[in-house]
């Protein structure tokens, strides 16, 4: 794989950067125009304000954020002032395809296999390369869901590791769901109080908001799109999820039973998190790729989902083959759309609007990742990053 590095101009911050202070004129030191003490002044308040330029300065570094979901390992390398956790320039972001998730749905055991592990290795050589032309000094890279259910996940992600010298973490749903929510927070520009957050991955959904205590809801299902999808295809149609991949054509009495399975998923959230739906006085925001690319295309107003414009879409998709419908992405779009309407069935959600980021730029300015002393700290130098 070729990467074409970006040509920025390196920043490199020294004192010949700062803005100078003024030169003194010769009178400064002649003691019968100016006392000793009034200069001594003087320096004093240039050098406070040279200080203040100084701390104005930006810290940049130079940082990439991995993400490893369910069906692909995203990632992003950005200037990140260290300062304000304020990205600066996105240098490269991309997504490599590796069905996790698909795998070890599968797999009798719940383990990755050795094919998909050389898969996801190889994924992580090649990111080591790009991570090596950018120079990256700090990486926090985490692996959700599939990582989480799999029975081998943090042997695999402790492989990792040791291979590459990339750090991988498996983190919990609730601080995937933490991610989630300060990513679509900082992209939506709302107050945090004022959101709520629900973004639905491969592997597993989370619903996010904060109390008024400024804690932070998190309802969370391992029922996103791929399980949903399979559920309809095991348990409703009597398939063989292993063999067939897709639930279309599907009728509408099978619509009705997968909409009473995602209504129930909607039912089961935390009563206080119903309640923040009900007082909201702000948006509840829809983020991920099921959201970007099932969903958000089918709405009448752009931005926006409604429940109407989600049970058209069912309605006009029942009874129909993938090569009928015609979409690259056919063989979820229904299962997609069934579960999302279900849910705001559930939880008496009438509106989502739609913001498109990505877990990974959350990632890049989420300060606990990178300034916190714990173990979420990534590697801090590239040597540090060599593959042992």
């Amino acid at each position: 794989m070729k990467i074409q590095k970006l040509n920025a101009p390196k920043k490199v911050f020294s004192i010949s950067t700062f803005t100078q202070p003024p030169k003194l004129e010769s009178k400064f030191l002649n003691p019968v125009s100016i006392s000793f003490r009034a200069g001594h002044r003087r320096l004093r308040q240039e050098s406070a304000m040279m200080s203040a330029i100084i701390e104005e300065k930006p810290l940049i570094e130079r940082r990439a954020a991995i993400d490893v979901g369910s069906g692909g390992t995203k990632v992003c390398i950005a200037d990140v002032d260290a300062k304000t956790q304020q990205i600066v320039q996105v240098l490269f972001e991309e997504s490599f395809a590796v069905p996790y998730q698909a795998y070890l749905e599968t797999s009798e055991e719940a383990c990755f296999n050795e094919e998909i592990q050389q898969r996801g290795l190889q994924t992580f050589v090649e990111i080591k390369e790009i991570l090596d032309q950018y120079e990256v000094t700090k990486v926090a890279a985490v692996a959700t869901e599939a990582f989480r259910k799999a029975a081998n996940g943090v042997e695999f992600a402790n492989r990792v590791a040791e291979t590459t010298g990339v750090p991988l973490k498996v983190i919990t749903q609730k601080e995937e769901g933490a991610i989630a929510f300060y990513s679509a927070s900082t992209t939506s520009g709302s107050a945090p109080e004022e959101l709520l957050i629900w973004d639905i991955g491969t592997g597993s959904f989370q619903i996010a908001a904060a109390d008024q205590d400024e804690d932070l809801l998190v309802y969370m299902q391992s029922m996103g799109s791929v399980p949903f999808k399979n559920y309809i295809i095991r348990d409703i149609q009597g398939k063989d999820p292993s063999v067939v991949k897709s639930p279309n054509p599907m009728t509408e009495e099978e619509w009705l039973r997968a909409d009473a399975k995602a209504r129930e998923l909607g039912r089961k959230a935390y009563p206080e998190l119903k309640k923040q739906i009900r007082d909201l006085d702000g948006s509840i925001v829809g983020i991920g790729r099921l959201f970007a690319n099932s969903v958000k295309p089918i709405g009448n107003t752009p931005g926006v989902i409604t429940r109407d414009d989600l049970r058209s879409f069912i309605r006009s998709c029942l009874n129909k083959t993938d090569e009928e419908l015609g979409d690259p992405y056919a063989n979820v779009n229904l299962s997609n759309c069934i579960l999302v309407l279900g849910v705001m069935k559930a939880l008496h959600i009438h509106e989502i609007q739609i913001v498109e980021t990505t877990s990974t730029k959350g990632l890049l300015s989420y300060a606990p990742y990178w300034t916190a002393p714990s173990t979420r700290q990534p590697f801090l130098t590239s040597s540090k990053m060599s593959p042992r």
